[in-house]
């Protein structure tokens, strides 16, 4: 996600270093991501969430939909219409308040 190239560099070099030393570089340079994880998180604005697209749902069924079975598939592409036609319910309902 969040990798700087100093950590592709370390990555890279993991295979090339002594066995012993692998795991231990290995190790650190996950840390390391998961430090600039945090850090890239904790510098996010707080209303980030506000500013999501309005499908953002259905983008995130559409995402992990290749990572499941064919069962749970149907399931969330039945999920992706429900709320579908829940959005159009509210967008009709705002569209009559101004009517």
């Amino acid at each position: 996600m969040v990798q700087s190239a100093k950590l592709q560099a370390l990555s890279a070099a993991i295979p090339h270093v002594g066995i012993k030393h692998q795991k231990r570089l290995a190790v650190a340079v996950k840390l390391m991501e998961i430090r600039e994880i945090c850090r890239h998180y904790d510098n996010l604005d707080e209303a980030g969430e506000a500013k999501l697209a309005p499908g953002w749902r259905q983008d995130v069924i559409k995402a992990i939909s290749p990572h499941v079975s064919e069962a749970r598939q149907q399931d969330l592409a039945q999920l992706a219409q429900f709320m579908e036609m829940k959005e159009i319910i509210s967008n009709f309902k705002e569209l009559s308040q101004w009517i």
